[in-house]
């Protein structure tokens, strides 16, 4: 039965085994490569490696594009406890930038004290996810139909992060893509412009972030009616309706041969939000007299100006009639021995 030894490379065995081998000729240390990039998140922890074949007496330090001193063997010299030495196995000494930030990139050194003194150049890049700059970009907006809306949203990454514009639309709760880049401009706005807009930034590092701005668009008051002439007969209870689109919300009332009406015994106002800027605006009139007939308006108005609509509420009639029944009766015979009396109705 064999039995298997394992020497691990650098060890003092087989440093002694490589001199009876290659009698008791030194060989120079040497890295496994000569530079390597490494490409690491922010906040996460870089390594960067080095590997030391041969490294035999000679020492291992690493140093700064600065040509600051980090570590000598494996102690840290500089006073930043994120940076070590980690020796994963002999030959390794690669060093470790925990919680690593954007200043940390650029060029480390991993060095040995050979004369001339052996260097591996590793280039540490750091990626920093998407940031939106929220003191410098745009807050909610409020416009007039016409204006120009400006927004922005100011980024900042690296690599730099793309800026993707996107509409979310209240009316059907849905959202279309309206533009790239970190400036969205709405020309000539309309009422029909008013909803939230999201931009989204990202550079291929997780996670993408972004921001909604909500746009309110200001215009006046326009007033609809479903119906703008209604029968009903006195004595019944009925409703009129008109319809209010607005922004800001108008103040709205309904009027009475030009009189304005107020809740009441005899009336009844309400709103109902339809969403969109829009609200039903409902006069409930309760047991019409011949009084209640005549022309009703319905008057929005705000800032931005009013807007009225007429309609007319009429009396419906039935006219009564009488019918009379007279009864007749007439004797038909048919035969000397059969005769009927038959019932003739007359009105």
């Amino acid at each position: 039965m064999g039995l298997d030894i394992i020497i691990i490379e650098g060890s003092p065995i087989f440093n002694n085994l490589l001199l009876s081998i290659t009698g008791g000729i030194t060989l120079e240390p040497s890295f496994d490569v000569p530079m390597v990039n490494v490409t690491v998140k922010e906040g996460t922890t870089a390594i960067l490696p080095c590997s030391v074949k041969f490294l035999g007496k000679h020492q291992v330090i690493w140093t700064d594009q600065w040509s600051t001193l980090l570590t000598f063997e494996d102690r840290r010299i500089i006073d930043d406890e994120r940076i070590s030495v980690e020796r994963p196995f002999t030959k390794d000494w690669n060093l470790h930038i925990r919680h690593v930030k954007y200043g940390d990139q650029g060029i480390y050194n991993c060095q040995i004290n050979t004369s001339p003194v052996k260097i591996k150049t590793v280039n540490l890049k750091v990626q920093v996810p998407a940031t939106i700059i929220h003191h410098l970009s745009s807050e909610d907006q409020t416009a007039r139909e016409g204006d120009t809306v400006t927004l922005t949203c100011n980024v900042t990454g690296i690599p730099a992060p793309s800026v993707t514009w996107y509409r979310h639309k209240s009316s059907d709760k849905g959202f279309e893509k309206e533009s790239d880049g970190e400036v969205l401009i709405i020309h000539n706005v309309s009422r029909y412009c008013g909803d939230t807009y999201e931009c989204v930034a990202f550079n291929g590092v997780p996670p993408a972030v972004s921001k909604k701005i909500k746009v309110g668009v200001e215009f006046p008051p326009e007033v609809r009616l479903p119906n703008k002439r209604i029968g009903q007969i006195v004595g019944k209870e009925t409703i009129l309706e008109c319809v209010i689109t607005a922004y800001p919300q108008a103040v709205s009332v309904w009027l009475w041969e030009g009189m304005e009406l107020s809740n009441g015994r005899k009336y009844r106002i309400e709103i109902y939000d339809e969403g969109e800027h829009t609200i039903t605006l409902s006069l409930r009139i309760r047991t019409l007299d011949y009084s209640d007939f005549g022309r009703y308006s319905c008057m929005a108005s705000n800032p931005l100006g009013t807007d009225k609509e007429e309609m007319v509420l009429y009396g419906m009639y039935f006219k009564l009639f009488t019918v009379f029944q007279i009864k007749l009766w007439k004797r038909k015979c048919f035969s000397v021995n059969l005769c009927l009396d038959l019932e003739v109705v007359t009105v």
